[in-house]
């Protein structure tokens, strides 16, 4: 115990006195969680969008009024649908929206959209659709009451930040335990530590447990941000938040002190984390549901801890849910972790 206590005041005061990485610790989680606070929504605010009226009748320009009451657009006309298209082509305006001259007798609108950014192109049908049948008026046959649970006003941010706590743990972590390892390689000293008493689950816990606690304080850190500053509502069990925090920081630490066990320079080490955070990242189901990937990819994701951490962390700052509602995924993050941690520890010379 008296090695491993002096291995961990090793470890801290040469985290804390460096500043670059103090500035590390802190500073990029903010900036990150920052920037993708605010720009990672699927929201589309002023689409610039054409108008071809080749009716130009009173109900036409009623619906034109309906369109740009609703905000959501900056409306252009266009005399003729020739001149709409190139504009549509040249990137000026996203979409069409086109009344044709016989709309007296067969009101039916033509709706085109920019289908480069599918997702924007669905979001801005979807208004379409609701703001061209509200203006039409009449009474409708059924009376459709919406409610979304959890996100009442489906808020992107809402489902985003939590996400994002976890990408940015995931990136210190990996980063920080693969680079520590191997810079002790190039300095030297590890060489002199392996020989010394010290035994090797005792330099595993050394390393990794300042690591664990700059990840928990991350997770802490972001947490406050989202709850204070974005106004995610955290509803669910601190403890089940804390619970999955730590199994997770295990699986991360542990896969960052494999990369380390097979390079041999803190460059390669950068490389070889990045090179594994973004398939990590695409097959956890922050932006894409896993349910729209192919089977084989499917599969692919139980390997991925991240995946079970997003379900964790989601489900207890929307939800409100607690410790005994995430066994799965506590379970899953703990074997993925204690493997990498076994693989790391058998490796290391």
């Amino acid at each position: 115990m008296t090695r491993l206590l002096a291995l961990l005041r090793k470890e801290f005061l040469l985290l804390f006195r460096d500043p670059r990485m103090r500035f590390f610790v802190v500073v990029p989680p903010l900036i990150q969680l920052i920037v993708f606070g605010y720009a990672a929504t699927f929201d589309v605010r002023l689409a610039s969008l054409g108008v071809v009226d080749g009716a130009d009748t009173a109900l036409t320009r009623h619906l034109y009024l309906s369109l740009a009451a609703t905000g959501h657009y900056r409306l252009q006309r266009f005399a003729a649908m020739e001149a709409a298209e190139d504009a549509l082509e040249r990137g000026r305006i996203r979409g069409i929206v086109r009344f044709a001259p016989d709309f007296g007798r067969r009101p039916a609108v033509q709706v085109v959209v920019d289908g480069t950014d599918s997702n924007s192109a669905q979001v801005i049908l979807g208004q379409l659709n609701r703001a061209l049948a509200r203006a039409f008026g009449g009474d409708a046959p059924l009376a459709l009451e919406e409610r979304s649970w959890f996100n009442p006003n489906l808020e992107d941010r809402w489902f985003f930040i939590p996400g994002i706590m976890a990408n940015v743990v995931l990136i210190a972590t990996l980063i920080l335990t693969a680079m520590g390892v191997v810079r002790e390689r190039e300095l030297g000293t590890l060489e002199r530590l392996l020989v010394t008493p010290l035994g090797r689950f005792e330099f595993v816990i050394g390393k990794l447990l300042p690591a664990a606690a700059i990840g928990l304080f991350d997770v802490m850190l972001i947490a406050l941000i989202a709850v204070f500053w974005f106004e995610v509502p955290l509803r669910g069990s601190l403890a089940a938040l804390v619970a999955g925090s730590v199994l997770y920081l295990l699986s991360s630490l542990g896969m960052g002190l494999l990369i380390s066990s097979y390079v041999s320079t803190q460059q390669q080490a950068m490389l070889v984390a990045f090179f594994f955070i973004m398939p990590l990242v695409v097959l956890s189901g922050f932006a894409f549901p896993i349910a729209n990937m192919p089977v084989w990819v499917q599969w692919l994701t139980f390997l991925d801890p991240l995946r079970y951490y997003l379900v964790v962390v989601r489900d207890v700052f929307l939800k409100g849910s607690g410790i005994a509602d995430h066994g799965f995924e506590y379970a899953m993050m703990l074997l993925l972790g204690g493997g990498s941690m076994l693989l790391s520890m058998l490796r290391i010379r």
